[in-house]
């Protein structure tokens, strides 16, 4: 999950995911779907706006996580989006990203690699300290290996509290707090 990716690498992958969607527009249009291509185009323009936004925040270690998260296989598709304003977390990029590696390994373990799993991560800014929301649905084996990593794993990083979480077979939601 830290793999150090070359200038190569990165515009391979970033240019198989524009083909990618180039190929869905190309393909929309030539059905005459005009209606799923506005929709495509506008998909586009939120992902572009929520890497913009991540990438503002000034945590590089944890945007490359998630950014780079899906060009390899996992068991469980990343999805991600910033919510109000920008801020210099810079502080917490280590803590964050280890934090999260550390998640998304266990959720790896976890899950029933055959389902359709995802994982939202939505970072909110608009309030007076950021949180950081995660939210899996799908399909977890062992639902109590999470459970206890929470437990375990709450006092451990400095300036990183898990307000909230919730463990179910179908679904887990963690809420973090960074002072």
């Amino acid at each position: 999950m830290k793999k150090k990716w070359s200038t190569i690498e990165v515009l391979k992958h970033t240019r198989h995911d524009w083909l990618n969607k180039i190929q869905l527009i190309k393909g929309n249009i030539a059905l005459q779907k005009l209606d799923r291509v506005n929709a495509i185009i506008e998909e586009i323009v939120i992902d572009a706006q929520n890497e913009s936004n991540l990438t503002n925040l000034h945590i590089p270690s944890f945007a490359c996580l998630v950014m780079t998260y899906n060009w390899e296989p996992h068991k469980c598709q990343l999805e991600y989006e910033v919510i109000g304003d920008t801020r210099d977390l810079s502080n917490y990029d280590h803590l964050i990203t280890e934090w999260s590696i550390q998640f998304l390994s266990k959720l790896e373990e976890s899950v029933d690699e055959m389902s359709d799993n995802h994982l939202s991560i939505s970072i909110d800014t608009s309030a007076q300290e950021t949180r950081f929301f995660f939210d899996f649905n799908g399909i977890l084996k062992e639902s109590e290996t999470l459970t206890e990593w929470f437990q375990a794993i709450n006092n451990q990083f400095q300036s990183i509290q898990i307000s909230e979480y919730e463990v179910h077979k179908e679904e887990v939601s963690v809420k973090l707090h960074i002072a």
